[in-house]
């Protein structure tokens, strides 16, 4: 939450973004006019909303969260368009887009995945990998327990991104009703946006919210050293890992499993100039409002994987694939999700068709809004956890 009483209107967070880069007498004048009137069009336009502000803030004052509180204020006010609300509520959004790719291939596993048999310990796969990316579940590695996914199951992130804090209490309370339904106890994740819910905000704002989280790297990591888990094919690649944007708000320690999970494979793991919580965001947050910025975005995060003459760059991301991995294969570096690399590393052939989904995904979503305008036009809103179109 942003600390008005601690800023000092310096405009460090917006004059030293790696995006925004305002000259600092302009970035003076714009926080001003953030915290007096709680608008900027400046900010509504090209801010990714990643967070990198408050690793900069001189004060600590999480500017962050005056972006937030400007976001929120029209979202409420003007509504959202379908597309990012990942819910059956909308006719079209995200992932029901990028479920129409091999839908018959699909519509089996999904109904698995929405009603996985009782289990005190799950595979919480997530939105992407129910709907787009779906080819990253088949493997060995989650033959242990039951994969829990789909949009019924979503973790509510952009519930909280969008409208708040309050909506997302709401969503958070109906999904461990659903957790306790199905004797969950603790989830392994596949998406840092459910790392940043399930085990940052809904234990702060939940009082009975009581499911431990932890990230597939983390499981895979923690398997191996149990010697319950051998990766006999050595992954002999240069590796730069991209730090997700969501992880910032949790535990530093966080960051270091997938760069232990990297070299136990046998990668050569080397860091970008900007790394761990100083990441530089991937674009995607700001690819509808402003392409042409997310491009030059994703342009910068990939120069800095050539810069280090990485030979692969591992995520753990599907929004972060979804921006980053043209722009890495066109300068030469292969773009992995990082459970990838781990089914290589046991033996597996994974179909590694990441860019390939990407770009028939990328290319249904535009035909989609093409052939449907009101998904530009309608705007909804949430309140008191019910979808309304505005």
């Amino acid at each position: 939450m942003f600390n008005e009483e601690t800023c000092e209107r310096c405009g460090t967070c917006l004059s030293r973004c790696p995006f925004l880069q305002l000259p600092l007498e302009k970035a003076k004048e714009e926080i001003s006019r953030m915290i007096e009137t709680r608008t900027s069009e400046e900010i509504l336009r090209n801010c990714a909303g990643c967070s990198y502000c408050n690793t900069i803030c001189p004060t600590r004052s999480e500017p962050a969260g005056l972006r937030k509180e400007i976001r929120l204020k029209k979202n409420r006010e003007e509504g959202v368009g379908s597309l990012l609300l990942i819910t059956e509520e909308v006719p079209l959004n995200l992932m029901s887009i990028g479920f129409e790719l091999e839908i018959e291939k699909k519509r089996e596993n999904l109904k698995k995945y929405m009603n996985p048999p009782k289990s005190k310990e799950m595979f919480y796969i997530g939105c992407s990998l129910s709907y787009i990316y779906t080819d990253l579940v088949k493997t060995k590695l989650l033959e242990d327990l039951p994969l829990l996914g789909g949009m019924k199951y979503c973790c509510g992130g952009y519930v909280n991104s969008l409208f708040g804090q309050e909506e997302a209490k709401i969503k958070g309370k109906k999904l461990l009703k659903e957790f306790n339904k199905l004797g969950v106890e603790k989830i392994i994740s596949f998406c840092p946006g459910c790392d940043r819910i399930t085990r940052g905000l809904y234990p702060e704002i939940i009082e009975d919210y009581n499911i431990e989280s932890q990230s597939i790297i983390e499981y895979l990591v923690e398997k191996y050293h149990r010697g319950e888990l051998e990766f006999t094919n050595k992954i002999d690649k240069r590796i730069t890992f991209h730090d997700p944007c969501p992880w910032r708000s949790l535990d530093r320690k966080i960051y270091e499993s997938p760069r232990e999970l990297l070299e136990i494979m046998g990668a050569e793991v080397v860091e970008m100039s900007h790394n761990r919580e100083k990441s530089l965001c991937c674009g995607a947050p700001v690819s509808f409002r402003n392409r042409a910025l997310a491009e030059k975005i994703a342009n910068m995060r990939v120069s800095e994987a050539e810069e280090v003459g990485a030979e692969a760059l591992a995520f753990i991301c599907t929004g972060c694939v979804f921006a980053l991995s043209k722009s890495a294969v066109e300068k030469n570096i292969e773009a992995y999700y990082i459970t990838e690399l781990a089914q290589k590393a046991i033996g597996e052939k994974p179909p590694h068709r990441i860019v390939e989904v990407t770009n028939q995904a990328m290319e249904l979503m535009a035909r989609k809004i093409v052939e449907n305008t009101s998904l530009l036009k309608d705007k909804y809103i949430i309140k008191n956890g019910v979808v309304q179109k505005l």
